[in-house]
């Protein structure tokens, strides 16, 4: 009996010892495991706290790109507009240049052609003198005094002076054309152009071969053009070129008629 119970007391004590090692083994191994899955709910954490921070910067770095994209577009759009604005008033300028060209060309031809004709028209006073002889290049008979007026340049005088002339009976019939000639370019150059024209057409109906007639004619066209008459100015620079082909007026006769 003692040795049985010998026996079974030694297998209990050895279960009894083999049941204590598994106790310790399983405790090392959840330790293990306990260990393992704090160290697993670190990294987790760790890596949600890395990811939020990531998150974070990646939203800041979205909103300063859009601040910056948004503002490179005002730049652009401010930087279009201005330019387009600078580019519309370089074009006005360029326009008001060349109408102020073209302006001042017409203004150089006219200047240019108004000397022509002064010129002509002292070219032509002075054949006509030589051609009164002395009796007009005096200045002690009405004639000769009212031309030294025209010459002058005191137009307002030599005018009142050709009108007595003309209401008088004392003319000669060339004096009588220079006359009406002359109240003409008066009244043209004092731009009573109803009274130029009615002295141009009573010296081309009632001398229609004198040589005044040259310059007459040229002139009272150019009435009619001032009077925006143009149809009438080609009718008369018409007759002109007809009826005096050789006249030095011819060449200006012409230009007109071919810009009207």
């Amino acid at each position: 009996m003692n040795y049985f119970n010998s026996i079974i007391l030694t297998l209990i004590t050895g279960l009894l010892l083999l049941s204590g090692c598994k106790t310790r083994e399983d405790i090392a191994r959840e330790k293990l495991v306990n260990d393992m899955n704090m160290q697993m709910v670190d990294s987790q954490k760790l890596n949600a706290d890395y990811s939020m921070r990531l998150q974070s910067l990646e939203d800041r770095l979205s909103n300063v790109t859009g601040k910056v994209e948004e503002g490179q577009h005002e730049t652009k759009t401010t930087l279009d507009n201005r330019i387009k604005s600078l580019e519309e008033k370089i074009s006005l300028v360029e326009n008001t240049q060349s109408t102020q060209s073209e302006t001042l060309a017409k203004l150089e031809a006219q200047v240019k052609e108004q000397n022509s004709y002064i010129k002509d028209v002292l070219s032509g006073l002075k054949t006509i003198t030589k051609k009164g002889g002395k009796a007009s290049s005096g200045t002690s008979d009405p004639y000769g005094k009212a031309m030294a007026e025209y010459k002058s340049g005191r137009y307002e005088s030599a005018k009142t002076q050709f009108l007595t002339l003309l209401n008088g009976k004392s003319l000669s019939s060339g004096q009588k054309a220079r006359v009406l000639h002359n109240l003409g370019m008066v009244s043209y150059i004092g731009k009573d152009d109803e009274k130029a024209l009615t002295y141009f057409t009573r010296l081309f109906t009632e001398f229609p071969k004198t040589g005044y007639n040259k310059n007459g004619l040229l002139v009272m066209a150019k009435t009619f053009v001032r009077l925006k008459k143009n149809e009438e100015a080609k009718q008369v620079l018409t007759e002109l070129i007809s009826r005096f082909p050789k006249a030095k007026q011819i060449e200006q006769a012409r230009k007109m008629l071919s810009s009207l």
